[in-house]
């Protein structure tokens, strides 16, 4: 009866297989199913709708095969559902390669796996490929949101990798409890490993050409519609942080690039400029230190507070005094720079200046006549300005984001027809009319504005606040910004466009709401004012995890190690603190699981005092020695005690080997150990 006792005991009471995998049930496959879901989750919104479908008919199969007796797929069959899938992602991706394919690859593949779930190991497969999937989340986002949801699927899938290796399902609490404490204690290593492993510059590896596609920035043209675009955008596209005092809002101009040519009513670059730093004095008391977190725009164009005059290394001068990434900014940048609010251009080019005059393609007779008309009544091009201001003051001109469609003269058409447009139309219309007079213009397109965090301390510019404006250069004081936009909505300048769309939904006229109305109408509600509160505090936790967390690289781990004392610091003495480090904290791990076991588990001291009882009558147990085998030499050497030893070995077995940890079971435990008297 008690041949290979605890191969038996094991086998038959507790259903654990020896040698061949046992198949799955259907609880097995709904947690298969809940870890695939909750693994996809995060690209729900990315994959196409025939998913769905796809999914339903997976695992609607493979429970008709486990409830119904349903047989699997053939391999013919199977083939034919791959090369039906793959032909499905190609027609809607045009490719099998890339980030956005690649991805609903993975999950398809991972999909028809179900229908092919027989033994213990393709369950397992399918977990596994449930970590590959939660994983590619992070080729979109690295937000602290996402972090915490993996964490809490990576959690999940442990508990489900222990729900089907083991034979008692009563507890899935319990397993997911053991789960989170297995990830917590990897915790700390994955820390030290984050913080000390040796940081290479740049990435470890490149990513798919489509993962940048996605990416929203401002173009190096301007026509009518283009930054409208941007404007309705609540994208961040960089933060500020100021180090000393925050420009007025007034002073918020983010400079990025400098268009010259007009052809066909577009703005764009002049491909003669020289990409060159232009000389320029200013006051000492003006310059402001402060440093641009800038978000990825798949663009080469750095916004700049409007006068840049010192700049990072990492940048260069681009056309007419701005700056430029040496690539494409397809991963957050930190740079630090210094821009005047008060300056002045020493001296200027003849070939600068003859772009700049330059009115060919500035098409209308009545417009020039305007222009004319105009200048005559200023006398002077200080003069003019003020002119070409009030008349756009005077002559019923409105600030709308949904501006009436121009035709080929679209200037023209503007200024003398519709007169309603944004600060697109304000800024081209304003600088063909200086041209028109004989004055050199050109249009400066960029951010204007922001928003401040006052918890955070930065500013925020959103694509949103996207702007254009003019420059007119003035004999005595070199290129000047001019904002016509300001002559007929003054709140965009000041308050931002969310301003004006506030006062546009309650029907008020852009540039006579002023004073505490007009504070009182843009604070809101209370409640919008609690929403708005909570959205800033969550950008700036989140600003600080991309900051320390996501973007910690060989500078920030220098940074840490010169705080911890290590003035230099190389590969082989960064590893020999990492791995002594990993040591101390396993072992302080393990003493601590090694002590809780002994202090804690009481089916081990209630085996423990078992054991102390046969050793009082001359039967000691070697160390080496499990409860099955001991169990068996006991009743070898004294088969009177085979009733009363049973019950304790089988109740141990059963909590320790078996996880069976209720209170029946412990107290099934005590009392046979309790009633055990050796003779």
């Amino acid at each position: 009866m008690f041949k290979s006792f605890g191969v038996v005991l094991i086998k038959q009471k507790f259903h654990i297989s020896t040698g061949q995998e046992l198949k799955p049930d259907r609880q097995a496959l709904y947690s298969l199913f809940i870890a695939l879901l909750l693994s996809m989750s995060p690209h729900l919104g990315r994959l196409p709708a025939g998913f769905a479908v796809l999914a339903i008919f997976a695992f609607g199969w493979r429970y008709k095969i486990i409830t119904a007796n349903w047989q699997s797929p053939g391999s013919i069959f199977r083939i034919i559902i791959i090369f039906s899938v793959l032909f499905f992602l190609f027609q809607h991706y045009h490719t099998l390669l890339g980030r956005d394919a690649g991805v609903a690859m993975l999950v398809a593949l991972t999909m028809l796996k179900f229908l092919e779930l027989k033994t213990m190991r393709d369950y397992m497969l399918v977990v596994f490929l449930c970590l590959f999937i939660a994983m590619t989340s992070f080729l979109y986002s690295q937000s602290l949101w996402l972090g915490v949801y993996l964490m809490a699927v990576l959690i999940i899938l442990f508990t489900v990798m222990m729900y089907l290796n083991h034979s008692n399902r009563e507890k899935p609490f319990l397993m997911l409890k053991r789960a989170a404490g297995m990830v917590m204690m990897g915790l700390p290593v994955a820390i030290l490993l984050f913080l000390l492993f040796p940081r290479l510059p740049g990435g470890l590896f490149g990513l798919p050409g489509d993962s940048h596609s996605g990416l929203t920035g401002m173009s190096d043209t301007m026509k009518p519609g283009s930054i409208n675009e941007l404007n309705q955008s609540e994208k961040v596209a960089f933060r500020v942080e100021f180090n000393g005092r925050l420009p007025a809002a007034k002073q918020r101009y983010w400079r990025g690039l400098v268009l010259e040519n007009y052809e066909q009513g577009v703005w764009k670059e002049s491909r003669l400029a020289m990409a060159v730093a232009t000389p320029i004095s200013y006051a000492k008391e003006s310059a402001i230190e402060y440093s641009i977190l800038q978000e990825p725009s798949n663009q080469k164009w750095i916004f700049a507070l409007d006068m840049p005059v010192s700049k990072s290394a990492a940048l260069k001068w681009g056309k007419g005094q701005t700056l430029r990434s040496s690539g494409l900014i397809r991963e957050r940048k930190q740079l630090q720079m210094i821009s005047a609010t008060e300056y002045k251009f020493t001296t200027i080019s003849d070939d600068i200046l003859q772009r700049n005059f330059d009115k060919s393609s500035i098409k209308g007779e009545r417009l020039a006549h305007l222009a004319e008309e105009l200048y005559r009544q200023a006398g002077s091009d200080r003069e003019y300005i003020k002119v070409v201001f009030d008349y756009y003051r005077n002559n019923e001109f409105f600030y709308t984001l949904q501006p009436p469609l121009l035709d080929d003269k679209p200037v023209q058409t503007f200024m003398l027809d519709t007169r309603k447009g944004y600060c697109e139309h304000y800024a081209s219309s304003f600088t063909a009319m200086m041209r028109l007079a004989g004055i050199p213009a050109r249009v400066v397109i960029g951010y204007q504005g922001g928003e401040w965090n006052e918890q955070g301390g930065y500013l925020i510019v959103r694509q949103s606040d996207a702007h254009a404006w003019s420059e007119v250069w003035l004999e005595e004081s070199g290129w000047v910004r001019v904002d016509p936009t300001s002559a007929v909505a003054p709140e965009r300048i000041e308050f931002g466009l969310s301003a004006i769309r506030q006062l546009m939904e309650q029907g008020q006229p852009l540039g006579n709401v002023a004073g505490e109305k007009l504070q009182a109408i843009l604070a809101g509600s209370l409640f919008s004012q609690t929403i708005k509160g909570v959205k800033l505090f969550w950008d700036g936790v989140n600003t600080r995890w991309y900051k320390w967390v996501i973007d910690y690289g060989a500078k920030n781990q220098s940074n840490l190690l010169h705080w911890m004392g290590f003035q230099k610091t190389d590969w082989s003495k960064l590893v020999f603190l990492l791995v002594g480090l990993i040591s101390l904290v396993v072992s302080i791990q393990a003493w601590i699981l090694f002590r809780r076991k002994k202090i804690i588990d009481p089916a081990v001291r209630q085996y423990q005092k078992f054991c102390h009882r046969l050793s009082r009558a001359g039967i000691d147990r070697s160390p080496s020695e499990g409860p099955a085998s001991f169990a068996r030499r006991i009743i070898r050497l004294r088969p009177d005690l085979q009733e009363r030893v049973m019950p304790v070995t089988e109740a141990y077995i059963a909590i320790i080997y078996a996880g069976i940890t209720d209170t029946k079971q412990q107290q099934k435990l005590a009392r046979a150990v309790h009633e055990f008297r050796p003779t």
